[in-house]
Formats: structure tokens, sequence, C-alpha cells
């Protein structure tokens, strides 16, 4: 098997141990992910020390963000629960819908005071209004409950800043604000379809007690909703719940309408920040839901110390997958699916929905299938042009969510809850939870037609790695072919902390045209400028990647005008060399594709600056007389050698090539990197 896929293999099997030992062997998550974390890095051949550095460098990454939002988003929750301000909104939307909609409005409570907290907070905040408005109305506790627990299954999954959804947005590096904005035109029709419509349909055909023994624990109190006097007004409840999502939606719009060096921008990105906004949030809530309600300080206190305990499980579980991730990754994982994925033209989308919903059908958790899907999709999405980041958050969450059955938490909650049985509970719950994964990743897909041919937005300037394609054949003396009658490659260790040492230094020997390499006019130009004096204009800028058939390896004029080159100022041909994989084969093959005289003379005479190959020459092997680089280099253009391009396909790109800056030389090995147009 080739090494990626066996690193495949491993990944699978790892995932498979996975789930056998959360629903089988009923592990729980946290040691299941982490006894599967440690054990895929060993068998991927990592050093141990570097196996379990791994484990808790993505454990401290992800649970540095999310722990924040977690505390802030549950304290948050807890002061709306305790002042009686998801009752305020409740009510108030119910008396605005009517009683004949009210399962309407309970959609719509459940998705604004869902925001903040985690679905099981949420259901247990908001299920006495359910009770209490079936018992006065007459109406089928299903037919209100099916659209409450939907409009909060949603947000769980797909609406930050809820600490789920934002599980997906920080693997995905996505814009917060516009994920946001496309969350809501996603997620309000999913809820509508699993919840309201799916819940009238669903109610007439099933019949439960007339008594409901947990209903009578769930009323009364300052949340009940006879107790409106004492509630705040639905103003302030709906501004306090929503001043989050309102900070982090003026960021997004700053970075769009001001200027990168504007002030105001940079205060609005500042308390736009998921976290600054929250805690705004929260220190608001203090004040009017807290104090304004007559709350004493060592009562807003003992509500914050009561609300962290029970998310102690939750920030353990988030952790781990992170943990899972990081190794993932460095095992060499990510890019092995990232290079099969590619080759397959899989959509990142259905890909993400795909995993998300096999663990979360396997493993009954939302978060675990969020955190291990987007770990996995994550490094696919980086290397696939103009995938949107923000649609993969929506496409996990829609998956994260799908199938919900007896390994789920959440289905014994709803079957107590609503005295169901077993049966009941999979008609109505199972089917709800489904019915979102479905549409879910259905309204996705028709937003990624509106937002899909549109361009990135310009606005934030931040410098990411985001898109970019690591170009760079791997120098390996093992698997890296050498120009026949080239020096050798050689690596070895001085010094090495697994004999030992104190230390690990390494020293290599071989060609300067080694690998992916530049060649400077130096090369056969008398008095050609060296590596070291070569501008980087040609280097850094668009480029265009050609495909030649396998079957051609002259790539002469007549070849080359039978694509569309001209106009491009930086060609890179993608030949047989990249279809039969030879730059990662130790073998040296002769009959490489080669860019022939009179097509460098055309490329020349149009104004090219970079010709790039993707094997270790653009020559012809034997040719009598080096033409083809006496044509470019005469012309001081540098001639970019053994790229890797089996990451990318033919189109227009950003390409960045830097050769190590070798005074008086005429190569030296570089590193490429490229990224879509399309995915700026």
């Amino acid at each position: 098997m080739s090494p990626n896929t066996t690193l495949l293999f491993y990944a699978f099997l790892a995932v498979l141990a996975l789930i056998v030992l959360i629903a089988r062997f009923k592990l729980h998550p946290f040691i299941a992910l982490i006894v599967v974390s440690l054990a895929l890095g060993v068998t991927a051949g990592m050093p141990f020390a570097n196996v379990v550095k791994a484990f808790t460098d993505g454990v401290g990454g992800i649970l540095g963000f999310i722990a924040i939002v977690v505390a802030l988003g549950t304290m948050l929750g807890k002061m709306m629960a305790e002042s009686g301000a998801a009752t305020r909104i409740a009510t108030t939307l119910i008396a605005l819908f009517g009683e004949k909609r009210v399962h309407w409005a309970i959609m719509f409570v459940a998705f604004i005071v869902g925001i903040p907290v985690f679905f099981q907070v949420g259901f247990v905040l908001l299920i006495p209004l359910v009770f209490t408005i079936a018992r006065r109305s007459g109406l089928s506790l299903v037919k209100i409950g099916i659209p409450l627990v939907a409009g909060l299954s949603v947000v769980h999954g797909m609406v930050p800043p809820h600490p789920a959804a934002m599980l997906a947005v920080v693997a995905y590096k996505a814009d917060i604000g516009r994920t946001i904005v496309y969350a809501l035109l996603v997620g309000l029709p999913t809820a509508a379809l699993a919840g309201p419509i799916f819940a009238t349909w669903i109610a007439p055909r099933i019949v439960l007690p007339a008594e409901n023994p947990v209903a009578a624990q769930f009323t009364g109190g300052r949340g009940g909703m006879g107790d409106t006097a004492v509630m705040p007004g639905f103003g302030i409840s709906l501004f306090t719940v929503l001043l989050p999502v309102i900070l982090m939606l003026g960021a997004s719009a700053a970075d769009v309408a001001l200027d990168a060096a504007s002030p105001v921008r940079g205060v609005l990105d500042f308390i736009g920040g998921p976290i600054v906004a929250l805690l705004v949030a929260l220190l608001f809530s203090f004040w009017s839901l807290g104090y304004r309600q007559h709350f004493t300080r060592d009562q807003i206190l003992k509500f914050a110390n009561d609300c962290l305990a029970p998310t102690a499980t939750i920030l353990l579980v988030i952790g781990a997958g992170g943990g899972f991730n990081r190794v993932l990754l460095e095992s060499g994982v990510g890019k092995a699916i990232a290079d099969v994925a590619l080759g397959s033209h899989a959509s990142p989308l259905l890909l993400a929905w795909t995993v998300a919903a096999l663990i979360r059908v396997a493993t009954g958790s939302a978060t675990v299938a969020m955190t291990t899907s987007a770990g996995i999709v994550a490094p696919i999405a980086a290397v696939t042009p103009g995938t949107h980041a923000e649609l993969l958050v929506l496409a996990t969450g829609a998956g994260s969510l799908v199938l919900s059955h007896v390994n789920d938490s959440g289905f014994w909650l709803i079957k107590e809850f609503f005295n169901m049985t077993v049966q009941q509970t999979l008609k109505t719950w199972t089917v709800a939870e489904t019915i979102i994964g479905v549409a879910g990743l259905g309204f996705t897909l028709l937003l990624s037609l509106l937002v899909g041919c549109a361009p990135r937005g310009q606005g934030t300037r931040e410098l990411s790695a985001r898109g970019w394609i690591d170009v760079t054949a791997t120098l390996d003396p093992a698997t890296t072919p050498v120009y026949e009658g080239d020096a050798p490659m050689k690596f070895d260790f001085l010094k090495d902390m697994r004999k030992g040492d104190k230390l690990t230094l390494s020293v290599y020997s071989m060609g300067a045209h080694s690998g992916t390499h530049i060649d400077a006019p130096m090369h056969f130009i008398a008095n050609g400028a060296p590596v070291d004096q070569v501008a980087l204009d040609p280097l850094i800028g668009a480029a265009r990647v050609i495909d030649i058939p396998d079957s051609v390896q002259a790539i002469d004029a007549a070849e080359l005008n039978k694509h569309d080159w001209k106009g491009a100022k930086r060609v890179l041909f993608r030949t047989r060399s990249t279809l039969r994989g030879w730059m990662d084969s130790s073998h040296f093959h002769r009959d490489f594709a080669y860019v022939a005289p009179d097509a460098a003379q055309l490329l020349a005479d149009a104004g090219v600056v970079l010709v790039g190959v993707d094997y270790i020459s653009a020559e012809q092997f034997g040719a009598p007389a080096p033409r083809t680089h006496q044509i470019l280099l005469g012309r001081g253009i540098p001639i970019v050698e053994g790229l890797d391009l089996r990451p990318v396909q033919a189109g227009d790109y950003d390409v960045i090539v830097l050769p190590l800056k070798v005074r008086g030389h005429e190569g030296a090995p570089a590193r490429a990197i490229m990224r879509a147009l399309a995915a700026r």
C-alpha cells in the first residue's frame, strides 16, 4: 500500500474504534478520544513524545477559545432563566402569533433563546412553557414540543455564537458574521420544516397519556407563565440575548465597509469578537436581568457558580475532540485525506455532511460529530479552490444533527419529558432531527449556488493560510528523484535526541537542483544572474496551470497553442509526471514531458515571466543543446522545476515560489505554494 493509503486505513480504524468504544462498550467519549488519539499517533509512526504533545496542543488550542465561549454563554443563559427573560420573550411572541399559531411562536422562541446556551439547557429552560401552553390551550404536547426542540437543535448545530457551532467556525476559520447571516438563511426554513410543519402532521398520529408526571415539576416560580409582573420587559430581554449577535455582525460589517487602518473598525473588531461580545452581553445582563430585577450580588454570583459545573463534561469531550483532530493532522492523515478527496473531486460540503452524519449516528453525540468531522474536512477545504468555510460550518452542523436514536442522551431527554414510548420518540424526535439534517444540507447547497459564484469579501484583510496549497515536492532520499548525473541526496543527524543527545541537529547533502527548485539565468547564461539576484516579481503573482495529456512528451508550439495560455504571466505545466506521481518516485524517468525550444520561444516572446514544470527539468533528456533553458533564462525568465502539482487542477492561481537565497550560485531548492484565484 502507498503511504497515503496506509494512513487512511489507520484513520478508518481509529474512527471505527472510536465508534465501537462509545456505542458498544459505553466508554466515556472523553476517555475513548484519548485512547484512540494516542493509538492512532503511535500506529502512524509519530514519535511517542510527539503524539502526546500533539494531543495536548490540540486540547489546549480548542479549549483556549471554546471554554471561554461555553462559560460566558452558559452564564448568560442562566441569567435569562432566573430572571424570567426567556419566559417574557416567549409569552410576548405567543401573544403576537396567537394561540392557533403558538407552535410557530415556540419555534422562534427556541431559536432566539437557544443562541447562547446548549440544547439541554435551552430545553429545560423552555419546557415549562410548553407544558403550560399545552395544558391551557388543549393542544397536543407533540405539536408544541417538536417546534421547541427543532428550533433549539438547529441553533445548536448551525448558528454561532452557540458553542457547538463555534467549534466548526474555529476549525474551518470561517468568518463569524457571515456564518451567522448564512445560518439564519438556512436555519429558519430548516427549523420551520422540522418544527411547526412536521409537528402539525405528526401530532394527530401520536397519542400521549393524559397525565405527565414530569410536567408538574416544571411550573410556577418567576419563570412561570402567570408571574409576568416580576419579569423584565420584552425589549430589554430580547436586546440582552441578541446583543452578542449584534456586536459580531457589526464587526463583520465594519470589515467590509471600513478601511483596515480605520480606528473605528479596530474598535468594532475588538468588541465584535466572540469572547468580548459574549462578555459584554453577560455584564450587561448582570444589570438588565440582575440588578434591575432586584437580585443581590450574592444571588448573581451563585447563578454564575451553579451553571458552570454541568459544562465540565462537555468541555472535556470538546477538548479531547480537538486533541484527536491535531493527531489526525500531525500524523499526516489530514493531508492524505485531502489528496484522496482532491483526486476524487468530492464536494467538501457533501463530505463534511456525510462524515458528521456517520459519526453522529454511530456515537449519538452532535458535539463529537462536529469536532471530529471538522478536523477531518478542514485540511481538504484548505486545498479546495472556491470552498466557502461558512457553508462548511452549516453542512457539518446539519450532518451532526441527523438521525438521533437510542445512543443519544437527547433522545431519552425528549422521551422522558414528553412521556412517550421509544417507538413514539423515534417517530417524532428522530424524524424531526433527520429532517433537520437533510433539509439543512439541501438549503446549504441551494445557498452555495448563490454565494459560490460571488467573490469572497475583500474586507477581511488578515493574512492567513486559508486556501493556500503546498505544491513543493518533499525532499526524501528514499523517494525524491535525482537527475541522472546530479549529486545524490543524503540526510543525516549530527545529534539525535532519540539516541540520548540533548538536541537534534541535522546535516543535508544534495545538489542545488534537488526536488522543487529554481533555475536562475546563471545556470546556462554566461554572466547571468545568480539565484540570490532573481527578483521577487516573477516569483510571486498570478499563474495559470495547464494540463498536458499523458500521451504528450514534447510540449512544442503546436501543443502549447492547443491550450488557453495567452495572457498568462506565469505558466505552469501539469504533465504525465503529475499523473504518474514521478516526483514521489526515486527512480529517474528519462521520458518526462519537456518544453520544446519553439514553445519556449513563444512563451518568452509573449512576455511570460515564469515557467514551471512538474519534473526536475524542463529540457528534453539528452538534448544536443539546452535550447529551452537558453531561450528562457536568456530573457531573464526563471524556471521552477520539480513542482508537485497533484493537489491542483488546471486553472488560474496565485503562486509564491521562494528559493533559498544562496549567494553566487545558479540554482537553489524552493518552497512553492498556490491559491486558486476564486478562493481569495
